[in-house]
């Protein structure tokens, strides 16, 4: 307004209002036509949506809505025999020194129970559907709930939130963890898991002592095979040579050389003496005529052993070839005879084992859910939020031109 003019002098008049009042401390009404509410809406929206609103419905859920769910744990261990010093050639039993902990068969087992195996054990043997639709249940993980139907996935992923395991690296112990709501219900599902890892291990016995002993009873065929085949080849080769063992044959002759050899030793003195006493008598002729005649019989029967095509020395050596290949066919035999033995005997006894170490029992009281945790952990995330946007919106606000 002009200086000197007062308002009582003009019909009419406009008053300038600073735009950010807030900054003067200028309380000014503002003349609107929206309600009081609606403005007070407004103004805290963004409390009311980022904070108010989540910690109310997370007060009204955990403190009216949600179900007790009743926790039931158990802890088994999969083990299988350890063993040191077997000799398969010297020995069919195996020295057994303890236990071990079978670490792939455990992951085998962690994997059954989070397979849809399980599911359909759970189904068939405990009613799973029945257990995860009790009247007692919350609409959020009831099955089927509100945003789910029944649909075999769908079972598939609430049965995940209900079933846990894991496993210690240090002691190897399995801890399944389950949760339903009714205790008796949690064992029962516990008990189900457990029987069905059970039946898990004991497939996976079967199937390796089967495979074992195929395995064995495959390599003792081949090793009797491989033992007849020898023999026949043998029985040829005598029946070829026309005697039964050459060595013997060879070593008759080397005894009859031998013989030969001190009966023209003996002629030879005989020999000697006659010429000294009487050089011109007739014992000369016939002791030269009878060494002659022993020397030449020597000289036949070393050709016998090795010096003719006719020979025993190579037929000796392939007699003692097909006697040692005869003897290795005859030790694999025995040793494939051992291995089966072995197999058999493995195959009366477990070879993995699922140890319960705690059995599973029904909870006294619900474990889940944590209702005061979980509306502090909901009332801190929504003020965290707010607090955020809030100062998004002023770092904006106090930029702007």
């Amino acid at each position: 307004m002009s200086q000197g003019v007062t308002p009582d002098q003009v019909t009419e008049y406009v008053e300038l209002v600073p735009l950010r009042a807030e900054e003067l401390d200028l309380h000014v009404p503002v003349a609107s036509n929206h309600p009081d509410w609606l403005i007070w809406l407004r103004r805290h929206a963004l409390l009311l949506i980022t904070f108010v609103l989540p910690s109310v419905v997370a007060v009204l859920y955990y403190g009216l809505v949600a179900a007790d769910r009743y926790t039931s744990e158990a802890q088994f261990v999969v083990r299988s025999p350890s063993r040191t010093g077997i000799d398969q050639l010297t020995s069919a039993i195996p020295t057994t020194t303890g236990t071990e902990r079978a670490s792939d068969e455990a992951s085998a087992v962690h994997q059954f129970v989070r397979s849809r195996d399980a599911v359909e054990l759970l189904v068939r043997e405990a009613d799973l559907r029945a257990i995860l639709s009790r009247p007692e249940s919350d609409p959020v993980w009831r099955f089927p709930g509100w945003f789910s139907k029944d649909l075999r996935e769908k079972l598939f992923d609430r049965y995940l939130d209900f079933v846990s395991i894991k496993q210690d690296s240090g002691t190897g112990i399995s801890t399944l963890t389950v949760q339903s709501f009714r205790p008796e219900d949690s064992v029962k599902i516990a008990q189900t898991l457990l029987e069905g890892s059970e039946a898990l291990i004991n497939r996976l016995n079967e199937r390796a002592r089967r495979d074992t002993i195929r395995a064995a009873e495959a390599e003792v065929e081949s090793a009797k095979s491989r033992a007849f085949q020898r023999r026949e080849e043998l029985t040829v080769f005598r029946t070829r040579a026309g005697t039964v063992d050459p060595a013997k044959s060879s070593q008759n002759l080397l005894e009859t050389i031998g013989k030969l050899s001190f009966e023209a030793a003996q002629a030879n003195a005989q020999l000697a003496e006659a010429l000294r006493n009487s050089p011109q008598g007739p014992q000369v002729t016939n002791l030269r005529n009878r060494i002659q005649s022993v020397e030449q019989q020597i000289v036949e029967e070393k050709r016998q052993i090795g010096g003719s095509a006719q020979a025993l020395a190579p037929v000796i050596a392939d007699y003692e070839r097909l006697v040692l290949e005869r003897e290795f066919a005859d030790r694999a035999l025995a040793s494939a005879l051992a291995s089966l033995e072995n197999a058999r005997i493995e195959s009366q006894r477990q070879q993995l084992y699922l140890e319960r170490v705690v059995e599973p029992h029904a909870a006294d009281y619900p474990s889940q859910p944590k209702r005061l945790l979980w509306i502090g952990i909901v009332v801190a995330l929504s003020f965290s939020v707010y607090s955020i946007c809030r100062s998004l919106i002023e770092n904006i606000r106090g930029h702007e031109p």
